[in-house]
């Protein structure tokens, strides 16, 4: 059935009547030099993907009417040889009706006007379809269609919402003389444009919207409705700017990024030289072998790392389908429309903004997506193609049904990443079935990479009798115990884990993003690697 939802189309005529516009077709030999010049020149046919014919509500009313001209027959006289007159009439009126709109049921077809870019936009945005129906001149068309846009597919139904209405264009059809074309040796096509808006609400790669047309026969008494589908895919990207426009108030970043004028505190890796021993050197700075070969104290000296290596750790095992707080989740200051999110498109966002700023810094970064092992690995490297890489890899990331498993994870990681290097790992470690999992892997990679953990906070875990929590009830009084034992268990991993020299946070939804990027600056700063 052809649906569509919510608002007016935008770029229609009015009263619903769409402009005409003759394009010119010249032979093969110079066709495509025309089309070059033509701004509709890249338009794609679109795919059948159904029809229907069926009989309208006057065709109905027209065999009423037959009827009740039956019950009074017998009361006329002759009455029954009119009757079968009128009726072998009607008969013949709807048979010529329906063989008409038969035959010219492939003369008017959509088209995508395909943009430069192709179909693709941002979460959160509402993005025009720029579509035409599209026929020959040949014959003259003077009915009206009803088109409307919907979603293709039942997975896609929660990455687009339709926001136009069912639109009646006018095929208006326009004169040889006022179009300034030749007839000779060419074929005229028109098009009457259309413009259909639909909200985009999930990242991914989903199927272009499908376009619904309905067609009625000369006397209204058929209809035939076609579907559509579109080969251009539609590409949903995660929107980065409220992102980037919190990690731009913070101070670290403006310190590290923007001034780059505070010196850095603690000492690089990047071995630089040897020199004779001067006092106020570390003892761990001694090269002793050096030492013993020139029978005097030489020190070891090193340098910042100017490229240093951050992989963006996310999970996307069962608990990243965990569903946010749409009052807290969405950060930006004015509400946008978009599906419900999940812990998975937070780390999604927080992982792609880290790797602008990584970018910024002239670090090299990398991927790990993982869920009971490893799923995608990207290694890390620098530039603009490796940072498109990077989202295209996260684009169509959906979470899984199992557990996270953090000791095959970090025993991948000890394999394969043999420069040492900053380790972001983005989930929900809340769960106490992992938490030991977690102590196990991390054991493996803590001296040979730095750990930076961020996980999000429970609504409920916080400390008993926080201010502004009012108790009225015993199971108010109940609730706030439970919180305050989870909070406690939490604040205990992440005292556990920073004896083995890891950061664990646990924030907030509406902080995660900020306090992530800010841990890796904040460790770049202090030169942990």
């Amino acid at each position: 059935m052809m649906t569509a939802q919510d608002k007016g189309s935008a770029g229609s005529a009015a009263g619903g009547a769409a402009i005409p516009i003759g394009l010119q077709t010249a032979p093969e030999k110079t066709g495509r030099k025309l089309e070059s010049r033509d701004n509709f020149a890249q338009r794609i046919a679109l795919q059948p993907a159904g029809k229907l014919f069926s009989p309208a509500g006057s065709l109905a009313w027209l065999i009423g009417l037959l009827g009740v001209t039956a019950c009074i027959t017998p009361w006329i006289a002759s009455g029954w040889i009119w009757f079968k007159v009128i009726a072998a009439t009607a008969t013949l009126v709807a048979a010529y009706d329906a063989l008409g709109l038969w035959l010219t049921r492939e003369e008017c077809s959509p088209v995508l006007l395909r943009p430069e870019k192709g179909l693709r936009g941002r979460e959160g945005q509402t993005m025009q379809v720029p579509l035409a129906l599209a026929s020959s001149a040949r014959r003259r068309m003077r009915n009206k269609v009803r088109v409307a846009l919907m979603p293709a597919t039942p997975e896609s139904e929660t990455a687009i919402r339709v926001k136009s209405e069912i639109q009646e264009l006018k095929l208006e059809q326009i004169e040889d003389g006022s179009s300034g074309l030749t007839s000779t040796g060419t074929t005229h096509v028109l098009l009457w444009p259309w413009t259909p808006e639909i909200a985009l609400l999930r990242r991914g790669l989903w199927s272009g919207p499908r376009v619904g047309v309905e067609r009625r026969s000369r006397l209204g008494l058929w209809r035939l409705r076609r579907w559509f589908d579109s080969p251009e895919q539609l590409r949903i990207e995660v929107d980065l700017r409220s992102g980037r426009q919190e990690i731009l108030r913070s101070p670290i970043y403006r310190t590290l990024v923007a001034s780059r004028q505070t010196p850095w505190t603690g000492h690089g890796r990047d071995f630089e030289r040897l020199r004779e021993y001067q006092a106020g050197d570390m003892y761990s700075e001694i090269a002793w072998k050096s030492t013993a070969r020139r029978a005097r104290p030489v020190t070891r000296l090193f340098q910042w790392e100017q490229k240093q290596e951050v992989y963006f750790v996310v999970d996307q095992s069962r608990s990243s389908a965990l569903v946010l707080d749409s009052n807290t989740a969405n950060h930006s200051e004015s509400p946008r429309e978009r599906a419900p999110r999940r812990m998975l498109d937070l780390a999604t966002e927080t992982a792609l903004v880290g790797a602008t700023v990584a970018l910024e810094l002239g670090d090299e970064f990398g991927l790990v997506t993982y869920a009971e092992e490893p799923k995608s690995w990207l290694r890390a490297g620098s530039g603009q193609s490796h940072f498109h890489r990077l989202r295209d890899q996260l684009l169509n990331i959906e979470p899984s049904p199992t557990t996270a498993d953090y000791e095959a994870l970090f025993a991948e990681i000890r394999v394969r990443l043999r420069r040492r290097a900053y380790l972001v790992l983005l989930a929900d470690l809340t769960e106490r079935s992992v938490s030991d999992s977690l102590r196990r892997g991390i054991s493996l990679v803590r001296s040979s990479h730095a750990l930076l953990i961020t996980s999000i906070l429970p609504a409920h875990a916080r400390p008993e009798f926080s201010p502004g929590e009012e108790l009225h009830t015993d199971q108010d009084v109940y609730a706030a115990l439970a919180g305050e034992k989870e909070n406690q268990r939490l604040g205990a991993l992440a005292r556990q884990l920073r004896q083995l020299d890891v950061r664990l946070r646990y924030v907030p939804a509406e902080m995660f993003l900020r306090k992530a990027v800010e841990g890796y600056l904040e460790s770049k700063r202090e030169q942990r690697l």
